[in-house]
Parts: C-alpha cells; structure tokens; sequence
C-alpha cells in the first residue's frame, strides 16, 4: 500500500470541485494497515480527513475548500512555449543504449515514409520515449516539420494529477480490504486491475471521443506519457479511414447490409470545423471531464445514504462503469462506415452501460422523443464553436433514430400511418405508435445478442415487420448520450444521491 500511495504523491497540484452532496462529510472504516498515515493519505489523495476512534471522516479537498477540480488539466504549448515540456516527468531514464539506438531507428524508418499516419507514429514515439531535457527541442523540430503538411497544427499537453490516481488506488485498496484481505500487504492490488485504468491512462481514454467527435474524420491524436498526454490537433479534420481498405484481414470479414445511407468515408463530405473551433471544443471537452472525474472519484458520493459509511465496491462499481461508458462510445466512433457491425454492438453496450449507471432505460434512450429532446436541450446549452464540432454527429443519430421506422413494411399486416396496431399480446392486440415501435423493436435488435429464440409472439411479430436494414448513423446516439452527460455533469451528483 505504500508504494502505492507514493506514486501518487504530489504536493500543491490540487483543487476542488462541488460534490454531490456539498458540505457532508462521509464516514470510512479506516483499515488497520493504514494507522498513522493519515496526513500522508490526505495528501495524496486530496482528501480533507478528521481522525475519530475507529473511522475518519472524509471529504474532498476541493469540496471543503470550495475550489474547482484540477484532476485533468490542459496547457496549450505555443510556439514560445516549448520549454514547458522540460518540466514533464522523466520516463525515458531506462532506455539501454541498444534500445535508444532501436527508436533512432524505427523514427527515421518513419521519417521516410512520408504519411501523415506515420508522422502521427513519430510524434507518439517521439513524445513517449525522448528524455525530458531533450523533449523541448524534439517536439519544438518535430511541430516545424508538421506545419508543412498541416499549418494549423497546435500542440496541447494533459497534466493528470496524481491525486486522480492515488483516489483509484484507495478504492481498490479499501475493496481489497473488504473483499479479500488475505491479498494484504501487497503493492498490486489485483481486484479488478483490468476493468479501469487506475487513473494513470486517464487523458487519453477521457479525450478520445474529443477527438473522434467527427468520425469518420479525427481532428487529433494523441501520445502517451508518464502521467498525461499530448495531443496533436491538426487544425482541420483529417479522413480517418481511407477506402477501400488496405488491409488484408478486412477481406475475410464477413461483411454486412444492416446500415443504408450516405457515407463520409474516404475523404467525401468532409466536415467544415475550423482550427478555433476544434481547439475550443477539444479544450471545453477536458475542462468537462475534469469535473466529471472530479465527481466520479468523490468518496461522499458512494456513502451508504443510511449510515453515511462509504462504500468502496459501490465506489469501484461505479468507476469501472464510467471507464467501460468511455471506452464504448470511443469503440462506436472508431468503427464509423469502417466495422458497422461492431460499432453498432458498441452502442448496444454502451446504451446498456447508460441505463446500469441509471441515466435512462435503453427503452427511452432510443425513443426518438427522447434523442431529439436530448440534442435540442444540448443546442441550447452549449456555445456556438463547442456545436459546431459536436452536434453534427448527434444530429445525424437523431436523424437515423427517426427514420427507422421507415423499415417497417407499409403492406405489412401491422403497418397503419400512426404505428403498428394489433400485434399479438398475451392479453390481446396491442397498438404501439411509431417511437414506440421504434424503441421496441431496437431493443428486441440489441437482445438479438442473445439469439432470435424464445421470443414471445407480438416480438416475432414485431421483428417480422421490419425489413432489418438500420439508417446508417443510428450507432452515434450513444455519443449523443455521452456528450449529454459530459455537458451536464451535476447529472452524475443527481443520479449517484
């Protein structure tokens, strides 16, 4: 458990943000192992904690101090500004002099190729594995270069405090004790080590929907390092896929014509976004998260609402949630007129992921009332720059969601112009109109998971009547979701209370 908590040690990096139940503090059963530790835990994790006989009492430094979060920040490197990146921690310390020559190599491999997929594979390279002192220069040379094939590129780096980790860490560590403490001491706690990032690859999983928002296209990339990112934005979105696609496997793939309308890929209908635009929404997109993280690793919010005692399985549950949300939607964006099967399998999961975390049944969430409600409140809400790169993709979703029901066949023996009428229910005909048809019928589609058997018969019925092909774009309501939820995180305080 030290080890653990002394990666996570920073001082003076953190601030705050309001909790979900603002000025209560929570009760944690305090484990023996951490006895007279608790100045050094508080610090780490950011916490504000009173001592009491046999517990403590937590909140958030953000939440006690009143101060907004600062678990993800961004900085935006500008030309004068290169020699921040000497500051970043050191991670290239134990490249050998075999392994340093290897990168020289694969980077001028690179540097040959002359593609920009290989200049985003020497950027990634260059920020992971050059030493600090040398990075300034490195990416100084490397963003002169770039700006002659992209003249509006911008380098931007994610800082993730180490708080942010530490608050993952005593989760696990606190479930640990819970759960299986025979596991104790040790400095790798595996209880659910695969299902989350502990914190530490939080930049990319959190942004990547940022950047893939107008998907087929990507208006960045990002690269790793110790303790946050950097993200190179291109100033203008760039065609993700090219088509038809080069890659051998693809032509085994069985292929499929579940989703019909007009595509983007391979360079057509490119969106418009501008470089303010996409550095505006990418930037509002992590001042966003920041609060969403800030929430999500908030202790008071996974308290027993009876005792007030906190809860690390409801506390890990949720985490594991939130991650499993990003990573899904991220997954439907990525496959965008490339893999639609799995995409629209994405979607499925992350709808599903949506209703377990209780922002709405994945009934309702694929009701077209519902969806068009969702777009117009987030229209209203949101600036100008931040809709123009991130409504498009929604708009198209709630387009799609509308015209499903365009597959139901007119001569079919349900079909009236207002919705099905008398499909066979077990206490007689049912009328159902077109959202919920609609809504009806993609869930009976998402169960289809599970085979087309032991279906009841107004759900045989129900499927029959539809011809099965889905509006290309209909996978992207659960970005729509997603960015719904991101917009207004006080719906995370809400939903957890």
């Amino acid at each position: 458990m030290r080890n653990l908590l002394q990666s996570s040690r920073r001082k003076g990096h953190y601030g705050g943000v309001t909790s979900a139940i603002p000025n209560q503090w929570i009760v944690v059963q305090r484990p023996a192992e951490v006895a007279g530790r608790r100045s050094e835990i508080a610090r780490m994790a950011g916490w504000e904690i009173r001592d009491e006989s046999g517990h403590w009492r937590v909140r958030t430094a953000e939440s006690y101090r009143k101060q907004p979060p600062s678990l993800l920040t961004t900085r935006h490197i500008r030309e004068s500004q290169f020699n921040f990146l000497g500051t970043l921690p050191e991670q290239a310390s134990h490249l050998t002099a075999s392994s340093s020559n290897s990168v020289t190599e694969e980077l001028k491999r690179l540097r040959d190729k002359e593609t920009l997929a290989s200049e985003v594979a020497r950027f990634q390279l260059v920020f992971l594995r050059t030493p600090t002192a040398q990075l300034p220069d490195a990416m100084r040379t490397f963003f002169s270069e770039a700006a002659k094939r992209l003249p509006q590129s911008e380098l931007l780096v994610i800082d993730v405090a180490r708080e942010l980790s530490a608050r993952y860490n005593l989760a696990k560590f606190l479930l640990t004790v819970k759960l299986t403490p025979t596991q104790l001491p040790n400095d790798s706690l595996p209880v659910g080590s695969a299902l989350t990032t502990g914190g530490i690859f939080a930049a990319e999983l959190f942004t990547a929907p940022a950047l893939l928002a107008l998907a087929p296209y990507v208006v960045g990339v990002p690269a790793s390092r110790a303790r946050g990112a950097a993200v190179w934005l291109f100033g203008r979105p760039v065609a993700g896929l090219t088509f038809p696609t080069d890659q051998l496997i693809d032509t085994v793939r069985p292929t499929t014509d579940r989703l019909d309308g007009p595509r983007q890929r391979g360079g057509k209908n490119p969106p418009t976004a501008t470089a303010e635009q996409t550095m505006t929404f990418f930037t509002w997109w992590t001042t966003q998260v920041n609060k969403v993280l800030s929430l999500a690793t908030d202790p008071v919010n996974f308290a027993d609402p009876a005792s007030n005692i906190y809860s690390p399985v409801k506390h890990w549950q949720y985490l594991a949630s939130i991650e499993r949300l990003f990573r899904d939607v991220a997954e439907t964006l990525a496959d965008t007129e490339y893999h639609e099967t799995a995409q629209l399998r994405a979607a499925y999961d992350a709808l599903d992921t949506l209703e377990g975390m209780h922002h709405g049944g994945f009934d309702e969430l694929v009701t077209p009332f519902r969806a068009a409600r969702t777009l117009e409140k987030l229209r209203q809400d949101l600036p100008p720059d931040i809709s123009a790169v991130a409504l498009p993709i929604c708009q198209r979703a709630v387009d799609a969601l509308e015209k499903v029901k365009d597959g139901f066949t007119p001569t079919g023996t349900y079909y009236t112009p207002t919705g099905l009428a008398g499909l066979p229910g077990k206490k007689g005909p049912m009328d159902k109109t077109w959202d919920q048809a609609t809504s009806l019928y993609l869930r009976r589609d998402r169960n289809s998971a599970h085979s087309f058997l032991k279906m009841d018969e107004w759900e045989k019925a129900l499927l029959l009547s539809h011809n099965g092909t889905l509006p290309r774009g209909i996978a992207e309501l659960a970005f729509l979701y997603l960015l719904d939820l991101v917009a207004h995180p006080d719906k995370i305080a809400t939903k957890l209370r």
